[in-house]
């Protein structure tokens, strides 16, 4: 397992934050997410080799939120 952290932008509450978390449970290999609309961050915790970030990053902007910055950590 990894988590993936993005920057989101247009988070401004606690339910912009949970229709994140929503969207991407729905994602395969995701197995948890972590959404902080104070600080427009959001973690995800990914089986590697079953979720595909592009994935991600294309359901959150669908969701109305656009990310701008990626990075992995163990």
């Amino acid at each position: 397992m990894e988590s993936w952290v993005l920057r989101v932008e247009g988070m401004s509450c606690t339910g912009c934050a949970q229709r994140i978390g929503t969207v991407l449970h729905r994602v395969e290999g995701v197995s948890g997410v972590v959404a902080d609309h104070t600080r427009g961050r959001v973690e995800v915790r990914v089986d590697p080799g079953t979720a595909d970030r592009a994935v991600l990053v294309e359901r959150i902007e669908a969701a109305g939120f656009r990310v701008i910055e990626q990075e992995t950590t163990e």
